[in-house]
C-alpha cells in the first residue's frame, strides 16, 4: 500500500531562528519571485499549517529537513545536518519545491546532489544503486546517518524493489534496524509508519496493526496522530471479509471518524477525500446507499479540486460498483448512473498505461450492459455492448497470468450470456456452460470451495435451459446435473445453497421418473 504523494507545494516554509533571518532573505532575494514560493516564519507551525506545508529548519548554521507527515513527498529522509550556505539553501528548496533542474544547479558540486539523485530516481521509476548506500552504511559511524541510511535503504527496497527475490527479508531487516536506531520517538513513529504500509503489502495485516496501535499510543502531536490513524483505517480495510466483523467495523468507523474531522477542520483535501471512499465502502457493506453515495461524490469532488486524476477515476469506479449494488437491490433507476460511473472511469485509465484496471471497469460494464433493464428491441445492443467489455476483460485476465480473476469473469460473462437474447444459430446456454466449465477448472474446491459452490449452482440453473440435441431424456447431461448438485452438498455448510442443490435434485429425479413413465 505504498502511498499516494500529492503534487509539491507551491509554497515551502522555513522556521528561522531570529538571527539567521537577514541571511536567509538574502539567499531568497538572488533568486528572482522566489521570495512568492517561500516564507520564512520564526515560530513553530499551527496544526492548520503544519497539515500543508513542507519545511526547512534553520538553527545553529544548520539546515535540517523536517519530517514529511503529509505525503507531500515520498518518505526518503535526506541529512538532517547540513552546513548552512548559499548553495545548500538554494539547492534544497528548489529540489523539495520539485524542481529538479535549478536543485541540481545549486547541488552538483556537493555531497548532496547524491542524495537528490537517490531521490529523483526513485521519482521517475529508475534504477537505484541501493548496494552502494549498503556499503557506506558498514562505514558509518554516525548513529543519525546509520538510522536514516537503515529507513531510506528500507524504503528502496520496498517501492523499487519489492518483488525481487531476498527483497523481503531486506526490506524487514532495515526496517527493524530504522526502528532500532531511530534517535527519537517522532522518527521512529515515521519509520514505523512506512514499516506498517509494507506489512500490509505483503498480507501481515495483524502485525501491521499491532505495530500502529504501539505507535498511536506513543504518538503526542495531532498531525502524527492523524497520519497513524489514516494509515491503520488504510490497513485495515484489507481485512473487511465476508462475513463482515461487526467489531471490526464499529472500530474502523471510529477511528475513520476522528482521523476525517481533523483532516476536514484543516482542509486536508486528499486525505479526506480517500478516508470519504473508505467510509463510503463501510456505509455500502451496511446497505447505507444513500449515505456511501454522499461520501462517494464528495471524495470524487474533492479529488477534482486537487487535481489527482488517478484518484478521480478510482473514486468513479467504486461509485459504479456502489450503483450497482444498489440497483441489484430493489433499486433498477440506479442501472443507467453505475453505467455512467464506470463510462466515466474509463477516461482516467487507458489500455496502455493502466491495463489492469482497464479490464476491472470492462468487467463491470459487462455485468451492467448484460443487466440493463430496456426494451426487447433494444436488448440484442445491450448484449453485443456486453459481450465486447467482457472478451476486453479476458485479453487481459487471461488463465495462465491471472487465474483467479480469469474464473471470476467466465463466470460473469456466463452469467451475462444466459440474459443475453437467443440467437437463432447459437446456443447461449451451452456457451455459458463454457464458459462456467473454465471458472471451475480455477475454483477447485480445496482453494476456492464457496466460490465454486457458486458457480456449480450458477452451471445447474444454466443446464435446465440447454437445448438438447436429440430429442428425449439426456441421461449425460442429467448426470451431470446430479454430480453437480450432490458437489454443492458437500463443499459448503451454506444452508441456502444446499437447499437450492435439494431442490434441483428433486426436479431432476421428478424429470427423470417422468420420462420413464411416457417411455
Amino acid at each position: 500500500m505504498q502511498e499516494e504523494h500529492k503534487k509539491p507545494m507551491k509554497i515551502l516554509y522555513i522556521l528561522s531562528s531570529t538571527e539567521h533571518l537577514p541571511l536567509l532573505q538574502q539567499y531568497i532575494a538572488s533568486v528572482d519571485r522566489l521570495d512568492e514560493l517561500v516564507k520564512i516564519q520564526t515560530t513553530h507551525p499551527t496544526p492548520a499549517q503544519a497539515v500543508k506545508m513542507l519545511c526547512l529548519a534553520v538553527h545553529n548554521n544548520q539546515i535540517s529537513p523536517m519530517l514529511d507527515w503529509q505525503n507531500l513527498m515520498m518518505p526518503y529522509i535526506f541529512p538532517q545536518q547540513i552546513a548552512l550556505n548559499e548553495n545548500h539553501f538554494l539547492g534544497m528548496i528548489f529540489g523539495l519545491l520539485g524542481n529538479f533542474d535549478k536543485a541540481y544547479r545549486y547541488l552538483a558540486e556537493t555531497p548532496l546532489w547524491q542524495e537528490w539523485d537517490y531521490y529523483l530516481r526513485l521519482y521517475s521509476n529508475q534504477p537505484v544503486a541501493v548496494e552502494a548506500l549498503e556499503k557506506k552504511l558498514e562505514q558509518t559511524e554516525d548513529p543519525l546517518e546509520c538510522y536514516r541510511a537503515y529507513h531510506n535503504i528500507a524504503f528502496i527496497y520496498y517501492y523499487a524493489y519489492l518483488y525481487e527475490p531476498e527483497s523481503l527479508l531486506r526490506i524487514e531487516y532495515y526496517f527493524l534496524k530504522a526502528l532500532k536506531a531511530a534517535p527519537h520517538t517522532v522518527a521512529r513513529l515515521f519509520s514505523t509508519k512506512q514499516y506498517a504500509n509494507f506489512l500490509a503489502d505483503i498480507g501481515q495485516v495483524e502485525k501491521a496493526n499491532s505495530l500502529l496501535a504501539e505507535a498511536k499510543s506513543l504518538a503526542q502531536d495531532n498531525l502524527i496522530q492523524a497520519a497513524l490513524g489514516f494509515v491503520w483505517v488504510q490497513v485495515m480495510m484489507k481485512k473487511l471479509a465476508v462475513p463482515y466483523d461487526a467489531n471490526l467495523l464499529q472500530q474502523l468507523k471510529n477511528t475513520l471518524w476522528d482521523t476525517l474531522q481533523f483532516y476536514e477542520k484543516n482542509q486536508c483535501k486528499a486525505e479526506s477525500a480517500l478516508l470519504l471512499m473508505d467510509a463510503s465502502m463501510i456505509a455500502n457493506i451496511e446497505n447505507s446507499f444513500a449515505e456511501s453515495l454522499g461520501y462517494v461524490n464528495k471524495a470524487i469532488q474533492l479529488f477534482k479540486e486537487e487535481e489527482l486524476a488517478q484518484l478521480i477515476g478510482e473514486a468513479c469506479l467504486r461509485k459504479g460498483i456502489l450503483l450497482y449494488t444498489w440497483s441489484k437491490n430493489g433499486q433498477p433507476q440506479f442501472y443507467r448512473p453505475a453505467l455512467e460511473a464506470f463510462q466515466e472511469a474509463l477516461k482516467y485509465f487507458d489500455k496502455e498505461n493502466a491495463p489492469d484496471v482497464f479490464a476491472d471497469i470492462h468487467h463491470h460494464l459487462g455485468i451492467v450492459y448484460a443487466e440493463m433493464p430496456d426494451e426487447n428491441k433494444k436488448r440484442s445492443i445491450w448484449a453485443a455492448l456486453s459481450a465486447s467489455s467482457f472478451k476486453e476483460a479476458l485479453e487481459f485476465f487471461n488463465k495462465q497470468d491471472y487465474p483467479y480473476e480469469y474464473a471470476v469473469v467466465a463466470n460473469n460473462y456466463a452469467n451475462a450470456m444466459t440474459l443475453y437474447p437467443q440467437m437463432k444459430k447459437a446456443d447461449n446456454f451451452a456457451k455459458a456452460l463454457e464458459l462456467y466449465d473454465e471458472a471451475l477448472s480455477i475454483r477447485n474446491p480445496d482453494q476456492y470451495p464457496y466460490e465454486r459452490a457458486l458457480t456449480l449452482m450458477n452451471y445447474l440453473e444454466a443446464s435446465w435451459q440447454v437445448s438438447n440435441a436429440e430429442e428425449g431424456f439426456n441421461e449425460e447431461r442429467f448426470q451431470d446435473m446430479v454430480s453437480k448438485a450432490l458437489e454443492i452438498k458437500v463443499l459448503v455448510d451454506d444452508v441456502q445453497l444446499k437447499d437450492e442443490a435439494d431442490k434441483h435434485l428433486e426436479a431432476l429425479e421428478k424429470l427423470k421418473t417422468s420420462f420413464q413413465q411416457n417411455a
